[in-house]
């Protein structure tokens, strides 16, 4: 299956990921992102190849003369993976149409994309309109003493319904639930809270991860997982009258300590831009930004 259609141009092609070119696929992926959490070839290569055929076939390879200049993965109605080899930069918005007319030929009126910033331009010239981005953010863990006159202690699995509640209240009226974030139903929630634990989102690391107490009251909670070879900051969440009290510092410096201590030199997160307490309290813990801001757009129909 070969796309040509109306962004004209025989020598550019859209073509279905072949495993056999895997490796050029993800290095070209790789030269066009600084916005990743990690470099390793052989970590997203690895990832790959354990998807199922199906999440394979939406790979695709975007070749000029033969050669893989761009990659870039479709959904239904949906544009992720985005990235260009530097040399061949000039072909970005060239790339983007033919993704964008091959959407439309299968019957997709909005598309979402997802990107890093640097290609933002072309999105743009498309009529993709920014809905919110994000910015990952690592610093060097360290051992702190632990904090005074607040309980922290390591979650339970048994604990998921408990926990599954407290991020619910924590988030309700969060500036990301404007862009469709932490929202859902309770299953839809449990499901999440629970696949954390389970290793949805990288090996759960329990002994770094805290739910911090008063009395039997959760008041704030942080889950760490190891995620594409570094460990993350899955989820932190302070219970809306107890924030501006220390509470995050203090599960943040328990979960660096910890990890200080397994020999673990960084810690690793992600934050939406515009929350800007949560990146003043990340920066003065040390964290600083890795690479561009990844960028969920939309166009409209």
């Amino acid at each position: 299956m070969t796309r040509q259609g109306l962004a004209g141009g025989v020598s550019l092609q859209l073509e279905p990921l072949q495993t056999t070119e895997a490796h050029a696929y993800w290095r070209v992926f790789l030269s066009g992102r600084t916005d990743l959490p990690t470099g390793d070839l052989k970590i997203h290569l690895d990832r790959y190849l354990g998807l199922t055929p199906e999440e394979q076939r939406s790979h695709f390879s975007a070749k000029k003369d033969g050669r893989i200049i761009g990659t870039l993965r479709l959904g239904p109605s949906e544009i992720s993976g985005f990235s260009i080899d530097p040399s061949f930069a000039p072909e970005t918005a060239t790339v983007l149409l033919k993704a964008v007319d091959l959407l439309r030929a299968g019957g997709a009126t909005a598309i979402v994309a997802h990107f890093e910033d640097r290609y933002e331009p072309a999105f743009v010239s498309l009529g993709f309109r920014r809905v919110f981005a994000r910015i990952r953010m690592e610093a060097p863990t360290r051992k702190a003493p632990p904090p005074e006159g607040l309980t922290l202690q390591p979650p339970e699995e048994d604990e998921v319904l408990g926990l599954t509640q407290f991020f619910v209240d924590a988030y309700e009226g969060h500036v990301e639930q404007q862009f469709g974030m932490h929202t859902g139903s309770d299953e839809e929630w449990r499901g999440y809270v629970g696949g954390l634990f389970k290793g949805d989102s990288g090996q759960y690391l329990p002994d770094a991860s805290y739910v911090a107490l008063e009395g039997d009251r959760i008041v704030g909670a942080i889950l760490v997982t190891h995620w594409m070879g570094m460990p993350l900051v899955a989820e932190l969440g302070v219970a809306k009258d107890r924030r501006g009290r220390g509470v995050g510092r203090a599960l943040l410096e328990a979960a660096m300590g910890r990890l200080a201590g397994r020999d673990e030199p960084r810690l690793a997160l992600y934050v939406t831009v515009g929350n800007d307490a949560a990146t003043n309290l990340y920066r003065s813990l040390g964290f600083t930004q890795v690479g561009g801001q990844s960028v969920t757009a939309r166009l409209e129909p």
